[in-house]
């Protein structure tokens, strides 16, 4: 009897060990909870180490030995501008209008030029309300607004800019002297509220409606905007190629794609409504798991056949 107290002993210690194991294991192998999917990268190349990156207003890291490699999630919100800054060189600042698919390289080269010896430095800092909206200071593109914003910077000894320029798809361009110039340190706001084209001639327009703010927008392959505040007005060509797809993405939701068979006339919009749904990830049972359950329901039937 003590023999066989012994064994039960040991077999109920050995199940205690195996469930132990599980969830190490399980936790140690478990993918599931990456979040935004899969992920695509940039390849920033730069003549100047030690510059740092910028994705709008996020900060990614510095040039080392030549470059940065960029990791982003292909399912999330595309990313519209990118800026090197360096000391003694001038900020650079582009657009980005190439996107990598997952497992894909793109890579950008920026080639940084040192900054007028003895300049001061101060800085204009535009607002408007259209996100994605292109800004130039006399014929010089400054970036695009993000997060309502863009800060220019400006070298106080250098010939005054005397115009700006703000452009965005689906409205008037905005132009304006600059009449106000900051000093060293100093920064000037500027406001601009770009208006609405006025639809007519060969031009109508699609409103897409959705509940996800900040989701892009695609039709066919092109970005045509983000949702903000509910809506995003799509001017079209009524004697162009017509679009046949949209699509709508936006991070920790599921795409959203249908068919475009409706198209608008002169002057007339055509609304789309896009409900997206947010993913909900599957947690499958590890093949250790899975083992695991096997063997503690064996042990307790081999128990009850000797009891």
């Amino acid at each position: 009897m003590v023999k066989n107290m012994r064994r039960n002993h040991a077999i109920i210690l050995g199940i205690l060990l195996i469930v132990g194991m599980i969830p190490c294991a399980t936790a140690a192998t478990d993918t599931t909870g990456q979040i935004g999917g899969d992920v695509g990268y940039y390849a920033i190349h730069c003549n100047v180490d030690g510059a740092k990156v910028y994705f709008d207003n996020d900060y990614k890291g510095d040039i080392s030995d030549g470059r940065l490699l960029v990791e982003v999630y292909t399912t999330g919100t595309p990313y519209s501008t990118i800026s090197v800054e360096a000391d003694g060189y001038e900020t650079y600042t582009t657009r980005i209008v190439e996107y990598p698919a997952k497992g894909e390289t793109v890579d950008i080269t920026v080639d940084l030029q040192q900054a007028p010896i003895g300049g001061d430095m101060g800085s204009y800092l535009v607002r408007c309300t259209v996100e994605g909206a292109s800004v130039y200071f006399d014929n010089d593109f400054k970036g695009q607004i993000a997060n309502g914003e863009l800060l220019v910077p400006v070298y106080t000894t250098g010939t005054p800019y005397s115009t700006i320029s703000v452009e965005a798809e689906g409205y008037e361009t905005y132009t304006a002297p600059i009449s106000q110039y900051p000093a060293k340190g100093q920064t000037v706001e500027i406001d601009v509220s770009l208006q609405q084209s006025p639809i007519g001639g060969d031009q109508g327009a699609y409103l897409v409606r959705c509940n996800v703010e900040g989701a892009s927008v695609y039709f066919d392959n092109d970005n045509k905007g983000v949702i903000a505040n509910g809506q995003l007005l799509v001017p079209v060509y009524t004697t162009g190629t017509p679009y046949t797809s949209i699509r709508v993405e936006a991070s920790g939701y599921q795409t959203y794609t249908a068919p475009i068979n409706q198209y608008p006339a002169a002057g007339q919009t055509v609304d789309i409504s896009v409900t997206m749904t947010p993913v909900t990830p599957a947690s499958p049972l590890s093949p250790l798991t899975v083992l695991g359950a096997l063997c503690i329901g064996g042990v307790l039937l081999m128990l009850r056949r000797r009891s």
